[in-house]
């Protein structure tokens, strides 16, 4: 996993170079998950339960809701000294780690098209099977408490590709009516496409597949990467401090994640250097 987190802060800092251009592509709407969750009744009792918040983004049905809780049996949390907070919550034959970096907001400021993300793990520790649809929102709590659906990362990608042939055509079309900016032009135009099929190689191998994956004892792990636009426009710029629930759905509840950032006074974590 270290080695996929490296890479991830190797991405985190992309950003496009030609404001004039990139500026007109950022991303206006999230796309939302494919599917509606039917009711269910069954919940566990090793975290406080509620009711999930609905946002400005998408009115979606109801399900029981099981919070990560401090102290509570089953939710347990950790700080890493790769500057990282861990929120793991375990129920029967199930656990769901969320991974977020402390410095999350900073990075998604320089990431392409300013897209929020975090790390989801969960594991089946049953001997029969089980069915994880894959389905993951994010509450920005701060902000009207909209609700958003993780980007396709297929989608993402294509986009990010078009976007990066929209810029090809436009910086030739800039270099023909001036040729003395051939050579900045051209600069800028090979670190923006270097970076952006550096990220489109990481979103096609690192991140969580909207698909329903059957876990068993032989394949008891899911996890990736999810992001999640934020171009809402009841979301608007950064607070100094945000509040976010992240909510993991299954068919019959939802798994919640509670958290902020950045860390409040006291709760720093200090990064171990690089050996």
């Amino acid at each position: 996993m270290e080695r996929i987190l490296g890479r991830l802060d190797a991405v985190s800092i992309l950003r496009p170079v030609d404001r004039d251009v990139a500026d007109a592509k950022a991303i206006h709407s999230a796309f939302m998950p494919r599917s509606r969750l039917s009711w269910a009744k069954l919940a566990f009792a090793v975290c406080t339960i509620l009711a999930p918040t609905l946002g400005h983004a998408e009115k979606k049905k109801q399900l029981p809701a099981v919070r990560w809780t401090t102290g509570a049996p089953g939710c347990a949390f950790e700080r890493g000294e790769d500057g990282r907070y861990r929120w793991t919550m375990t129920g029967n034959d199930l656990a769901i780690t969320l991974l977020v970096d402390s410095q999350e907001l900073t990075k998604s400021r320089r990431r392409f098209y300013h897209l929020l993300g975090a790390y989801v793990s969960v594991t089946y520790t049953g001997q029969d099977k089980f069915e994880f649809p894959a389905d993951v929102r994010i509450d920005f709590v701060r902000h009207h408490d909209v609700l958003e659906g993780y980007m396709d990362p297929t989608e993402l990608s294509t986009k990010l590709q078009n976007d990066v042939d929209t810029l090809v055509f436009e910086t030739e079309r800039q270099i023909k009516k001036n040729p003395k900016i051939t050579e900045e032009k051209t600069a800028r135009l090979r670190e923006y496409e270097k970076e952006a099929a550096e990220f489109i190689e990481f979103l096609s191998t690192q991140s969580l597949e909207p698909v329903t994956v059957t876990l068993n004892p032989g394949n008891p792990e899911a996890h990736g990467w999810v992001f999640f636009a934020t171009s809402n426009k009841w979301i608007g710029p950064w607070r100094e401090r945000e509040d976010f629930i992240l909510g993991v759905w299954m068919k019959d509840k939802v798994w919640q994640f509670p958290f902020s950032l950045p860390p409040t006074e006291g709760d720093l974590i200090l990064r171990k250097p690089p050996e």
